[in-house]
């Protein structure tokens, strides 16, 4: 019979490669296992509504999720979707709403339309939320305030209508609201003016209506207010701590204000 001898170099380089390539497999395994299904399900769900495949940056769906441009992975969680001015084309899937450790959502200036998904309000943690310069239509849903670590909002330039949520007060850490262009009515809630912490506030280029808040006077930390091209009446309350204002074209019974210089 034939022996073939194998030389222990020979067996041990043969073990290193047994070892590399079960490293590798390992790797890999551990890559596509970093966030759960469900995180991994919605994020495929919006590739494809979107018609990721034309995206300006798109996915590799072959490669892991960390890849994907726009991701931010931390402790196997998505924790970030930022996919600005990426040709994203089509509707927010429900399953969006599975992205439960989200703390920044920014699809600004995509060409995303539909309306906004009531599964947003799975959204706990979420900080940030940029939709600006869309085509969203359909109203602001009410389940939005129960986002309450909510900080930024960016609905500027949709198709947006409807009134603003009665309860928004419920977001206490609310810095910035920002809702001009689009065609938004009612009039504001009173509720509004008690938020602490709001230093900016856009509503410019609606069909808002009503007089403005008198509370809006007593918003410390207030610093820019756009209300210009509106339906308002009454009188501008007396707002000079503000650094900027804007209140033209509406129906006051003064003139409007272009701009006030502050702190």
């Amino acid at each position: 019979g034939y022996y073939i001898y194998i030389s222990t170099t020979q067996i041990d380089n043969l073990m290193n490669k047994i070892t590399l390539t079960f490293t590798f497999f390992l790797c890999a395994l551990l890559a596509t296992a970093q966030v759960s299904p469900k995180e991994k399900e919605a994020l495929l769900d919006l590739y494809n509504v979107t018609n990721g495949s034309e995206w300006s940056s798109s996915w590799n769906i072959d490669q892991p999720v960390s890849s994907w441009k726009g991701v931010t992975i931390l402790n196997d969680k998505v924790i970030a979707l930022t996919l600005t001015n990426n040709n994203l084309e089509g509707s927010l899937p429900e399953s969006i709403g599975n992205l439960v450790h989200l703390k920044v959502l920014n699809l600004h200036k995509n060409k995303i339309s539909g309306v906004i998904p009531q599964s947003i309000q799975n959204l706990k943690n979420l900080k940030s939320l940029n939709l600006s310069f869309n085509a969203l239509a359909g109203s602001i849903p009410g389940e939005i305030t129960q986002l309450v670590q909510l900080e930024y909002i960016d609905l500027f330039f949709n198709g947006l209508e409807g009134e603003l949520p009665q309860d928004i007060n419920q977001l206490k850490k609310l810095r910035r609201l920002s809702l001009y262009n689009n065609y938004l009515s009612g009039t504001i809630p009173q509720a509004i003016t008690s938020l602490d912490n709001m230093k900016d506030l856009q509503l410019s280029s609606n069909q808002f209506e009503g007089e403005l808040p008198k509370g809006l006077t007593t918003m410390a930390s207030l610093k820019r207010l756009g209300v210009f091209d509106n339906n308002f009446i009454g009188v501008v309350p007396d707002l000079a701590h503000l650094e900027e204002l804007t209140t033209t074209n509406n129906n006051f019974t003064t003139s409007g204000i272009a701009i006030v210089g502050g702190k």
